[in-house]
């Protein structure tokens, strides 16, 4: 009875109760027939679904709205595809529009990046003390001890220790090959 209300706040409960219960389809045609936009992003965005959001963008496009397309992008910014954004913005002349959302995800791509080549660097210079500690270091008691430190034995019964793990120089020895002797 309240989606069908003459009042738009009663239909607007409407589309509000559709929501809660997880029918988002219903809750966005509400809000859409009644001109409710953001309503209509918000419930897209609760739903989660790239679809729906995908889906309220090209309805804007198509009712020519680009200033409530470009809202959507902001506010369904983590559910819509960029391929698609793309793609929408091109082939209706909103590359404007879609610009601001663009922007950001260059941004956020751009800090992946940076975090990704900080930690490859960190990993790196770990991986060089590492093998520069492991020649230099002295063997401890529960170091496993190479041929040259025993006369070609190894000592049974005493496993690698994270620091020796891997040899300079060798494939063998790389932390994840699965050789725990260290290539010997």
């Amino acid at each position: 009875r309240l989606e069908k209300h003459d009042l738009l706040e009663f239909r607007r409960i409407a589309a509000h109760l559709y929501n809660q219960a997880k029918r988002w389809r219903q809750s966005l045609n509400l809000s859409k027939k009644d001109k409710l936009y953001k309503d209509a992003m918000t419930t897209a965005r609760q739903s989660g679904s790239n679809e729906i959001a995908e889906d309220l963008l090209r309805y804007f496009v198509e009712s020519g709205n680009p200033a409530c397309f470009s809202a959507c992008l902001f506010t369904c910014y983590d559910l819509v595809r960029s391929d698609v954004v793309m793609e929408i913005a091109w082939r209706h002349g909103l590359s404007n529009e879609a610009m601001p959302y663009f922007i950001n995800l260059m941004r956020e791509y751009q800090n992946k990046v940076d975090v990704l080549t900080t930690e490859v660097g960190e990993l790196k210079a770990k991986v060089e003390r590492g093998a520069n500690g492991v020649a230099a270091a002295p063997a401890g008691p529960n170091q496993l001890l190479g041929p040259a430190g025993l006369g070609g034995r190894l000592l049974i019964g005493q496993g690698p220790t994270p620091g020796n793990v891997f040899t300079p120089g060798s494939q063998q020895g790389t932390p994840g090959s699965g050789s725990q002797f260290g290539g010997y």
